[in-house]
């Protein structure tokens, strides 16, 4: 078995190291706490098949001969399981570094982008693609980068990962505690009051069809409380750009918030059109013709703008930002000159 295979290929090699509580574990243990969703006879059979190979540590070049389940770890083994790696959908990896020191990696997403590894997506990930150092490096199990926080696929702008454990667990008190703020920017269909707000509880879509759809739910029924604030911009023809001010943090809250308030984010597949996109569209890696002129944009016009919060170990106030990204600005101008010209037309 070639287990020098680089990630170009159709194989992948992933690292787990072998610490030093671990002496004496078992070879098939180790991989049961790491592979959890696999059965022992699985693993059993991998380890059998020569899947999983172990480098002893201080000799690079050596590799433990033909392995057991029972085989006995020593603190320092490199436990290397060699795996397919399957298609998935493209992706854009041209994201924007605004800050990098020895304790955090602020960036600027571009949409298009999963976070970390879920569903289709596993290599075609901002976390897997920073791990591998653009796939030119075996994948280590070890995290090098923490979410503070996480963002949308198709949602842009500021994302805050931490290098140290100890920080993302100071970062994430702050996010509980809402003593961060944050700011969007959003393009919705309509012309919105100029500052509104939306306090509507929401909770899961029971009705729904899509595992991640949520919907307004009073507090009596389960609901959990939220709040966002919303100021508009700008208009564009139908169109409003509107800045969001999220109080809470549930998932989808904007998308959510927007859409009860009557204006559905363009380009939104889960919230402000038929359902039925979002699970087409979860099966395959492009829309059809119909749902792009539905969706008017290919992705959900939101972007993560703005940021702040306190270093949690030095206490100093530290904020980040990132522009209207291109996408956003070129639907807004393109619909204010065809306002511009139906004006015209009429005169």
């Amino acid at each position: 078995m070639n287990i020098t295979r680089t990630l170009e290929s159709d194989h992948y090699l992933v690292t787990h190291e072998v610490g030093p509580n671990q002496h004496g574990v078992r070879l098939d243990n180790f991989l049961k706490d790491r592979y959890r969703r696999r059965s022992r006879e699985q693993l059993k059979r991998a380890i059998d098949e020569g899947v999983v190979t172990i480098e002893r540590e201080g000799h690079p070049h050596m590799i433990v001969g033909r392995l057991k389940p029972s085989y006995n770890l020593v603190p320092g083994d490199r436990v290397m399981v060699l795996s397919e790696r399957k298609p998935e959908p493209e992706v854009c990896f041209d994201y924007r570094v605004i800050f990098d020191d020895d304790e955090f990696f602020i960036i600027d997403k571009p949409a298009n982008l999963p976070v970390h590894p879920a569903g289709r997506y596993f290599f075609n990930t901002l976390l897997v693609h920073l791990k591998t150092q653009g796939h030119t490096k075996p994948l280590r199990a070890e995290r090098d980068f923490f979410l503070v926080h996480r963002i949308d696929k198709e949602t842009s702008g500021v994302l805050v990962l931490a290098k140290d454990r100890v920080i993302c667990a100071g970062l994430t008190k702050q996010f509980a505690a809402r003593t961060t703020e944050k700011r969007y920017l959003a393009v919705v269909k309509g012309i919105t009051p100029e500052n509104f707000a939306c306090e509507l509880a929401l909770g899961k879509d029971k009705n729904s069809a899509v595992e991640l759809a949520m919907t307004t739910v009073p507090e009596a029924e389960g609901g959990m409380p939220a709040n966002t604030g919303f100021r508009r911009l700008e208009t564009a023809g139908d169109y409003s750009l509107v800045e969001c001010l999220p109080k809470t943090g549930r998932q989808h809250q904007i998308r959510v918030h927007l859409f009860a308030m009557g204006f559905p984010l363009v380009g939104d597949k889960l919230y402000g059109i038929d359902p039925e996109i979002a699970l087409s569209y979860a099966n395959r890696t492009r829309l059809t013709p119909e749902a792009e002129a539905r969706l008017i944009l290919p992705r959900h016009a939101l972007h993560s703008s703005w940021i702040r919060f306190t270093h949690p170990l030095t206490g100093r106030p530290m904020e980040f930002s990132a522009e209207i990204p291109a996408d956003m600005r070129t639907f807004l101008d393109s619909q204010r000159t065809c306002a511009t010209k139906k004006v015209d037309d009429q005169s």
